[in-house]
């Protein structure tokens, strides 16, 4: 197997991803610290990453952008432990959910609540926007718990088991947790519950702990 290398910064949602789709499936990769934007970025980085975000994934001396296309490439190297159900219907609804983590998802809970509550002080040393805090909290989130109230399945959200959906939401939930937010089990219980099971599991767990020292190191 070629050497795998991820490009980017673990709190980043994107790069959660995919790293949590490298633990699922146990595949073995090096990480390089990389800030988007930042002036001191590997050449390589610079190089390969055509839009200059991350994550980047290094495979042997090829190159993915973008954390979709990347999952997508893991999913058909290495289909033994597989993130999509066999059934093509419910695959599509898997990659469904990881569109709406990616898009709506990570506009909320990424953009206007963990980069204010969280980034905003500490890494762009400036007051936090709370407008944007406010907007997440009251419109943003109540509809995202709404929708997933709806389509929750159990412990997973699709029927057939632990999917990409569940990882994707999952990789996107993370940072409300960082920030301190979560759906309110009187108003969202199948939510609440899902997302609260989800983030104590064996694979966001590890993940989040090492964040949590990242995070810290900020100040």
């Amino acid at each position: 197997m070629s050497k795998i290398t991820l490009y980017g910064v673990p709190v980043s949602p994107y790069v959660r991803k995919v790293r949590a789709a490298l633990v699922y499936k146990n595949i073995p990769f090096d990480e390089v610290f990389v800030i988007p934007g930042s002036p001191d970025q590997p050449e390589e980085f610079k190089a390969n990453s055509p839009l200059g975000k991350i994550p980047l994934l290094k495979v042997g001396e090829r190159f993915l952008s973008d954390s979709s296309v990347i999952c997508a490439w893991l999913e058909r190297e290495f289909p033994d432990k597989p993130l999509l159900p066999e059934d093509n219907f419910e695959a599509a609804r898997a990659l469904w959910f990881e569109e709406y983590a990616g898009s709506v998802m990570t506009t909320a809970m990424a953009g206007h609540l963990f980069a204010e509550v969280v980034l905003a002080k500490a890494v762009f040393k400036r007051e936090p926007i709370q407008s944007d805090i406010d907007k997440a909290l009251n419109e943003e989130l109540p509809l995202i718990f709404d929708y997933l109230e709806s389509q929750i399945s159990g412990d997973t959200l699709l029927d057939s088991g632990f999917s990409l959906a569940d990882l994707a939401v999952g990789a996107i939930s993370t940072a409300m947790f960082h920030a301190g937010h979560a759906a309110d089990p009187k108003k969202w219980p199948k939510t609440a519950s899902y997302l609260s099971n989800l983030l104590q599991s064996e694979l966001f767990s590890s993940l989040i702990q090492e964040e949590k020292q990242l995070l810290a190191s900020f100040g």
